[in-house]
Parts: structure tokens; C-alpha cells; sequence
């Protein structure tokens, strides 16, 4: 079955603490599994970037809930796609500090290890939007090799 991809950038309102970052990503994480969608977060310096996977009416569906959600403004949409294979097949959420702080939450993976990992063997779009777009930005430092 296709999965659909969705990669938005977007700016904080107001810069989040560890603690705010981790109860976001634990309801994020919580709603996210019953929505069988998966995904990759990264914040760093007020800006959000974020690849949500699923089917394509419920990551749509997430999206304008996301939209609407008055702790960032300006959201653009960088990429949607269609693919074969979900990137974060068991993930609810994957995230990523641009500082390399990890919160310590459970059900939550460290994409550094995605990166290394996966990103140089098998580069996807989705992949490639996510993170090139996070480097430029300054939200991490490259791991990887821009595109």
C-alpha cells in the first residue's frame, strides 16, 4: 500500500524548554500510533521541521490539526510525496535537538542513529528534504553530505 509524505517547516512562537518539548512529542507520539502514522521531528533555535508518514487522508488530517495549532506560525509545506515504505516503519516519533540533547521520554528514537544508519545507504527524497532543509537552516550540524 503507497504511504504518503509530508515535510513542513515551521517557527516557534516562543522558544521550548526540554520539558515542553517533551510532553509535545508524548502527545504527538500517543496520537500519532493510533493514526498508524510515523515520523521525524528536529528543533533547534525556535524552527521546526518535521516529516509525518502515514496514509494519505490521516497525515492530511494531521496536518490541519498542526496548522491550527497556536504554538508556531508560518508553516511551509517542503515536500509531499507518495512512496512505497513508510521511512519510520516502528517510530511514532523520531526526534532531534539541534544542540544533541535528547529528552530522556520513552518511545522516542534519536535520528542520529537513523542517519548513520540508513541515510547514506538508502537516500529518499523525504529523507533528503528533511534534513538538507535542517542543515541549511542551521537546526543541526550536517552529519551527512547535503544534496
Amino acid at each position: 500500500m503507497l504511504q504518503y509524505q509530508l515535510v513542513y517547516y515551521s517557527q516557534a512562537k516562543y522558544p521550548f524548554n526540554e520539558q515542553q518539548l517533551i510532553e509535545l512529542l508524548t502527545k504527538a507520539n500517543q496520537f500519532n500510533r493510533t493514526q498508524d502514522i510515523t515520523g521525524c521531528m528536529i528543533y533547534g533555535d525556535g524552527k521546526f521541521v518535521q516529516l509525518l508518514e502515514g496514509e494519505e487522508s490521516r497525515v492530511k488530517a494531521l496536518y490541519k490539526r498542526i496548522e491550527r495549532d497556536n504554538r508556531h506560525h508560518s508553516l511551509v509545506v517542503l515536500l509531499e510525496m507518495s512512496v512505497n515504505q513508510k521511512l519510520f516503519p516502528s517510530w511514532g516519533m523520531a526526534f532531534k535537538f539541534s544542540a544533541n540533547k535528547l529528552p530522556e521520554a520513552e518511545g522516542f528514537n534519536d535520528s542520529s542513529q537513523w542517519i548513520y544508519s540508513e541515510f547514506n545507504a538508502e537516500a529518499s527524497p523525504g529523507k533528503e528534504a528533511l534534513f538538507n532543509f535542517a542543515v541549511r537552516q542551521g537546526l543541526m550540524q550536517s552529519q551527512v553530505l547535503p544534496y
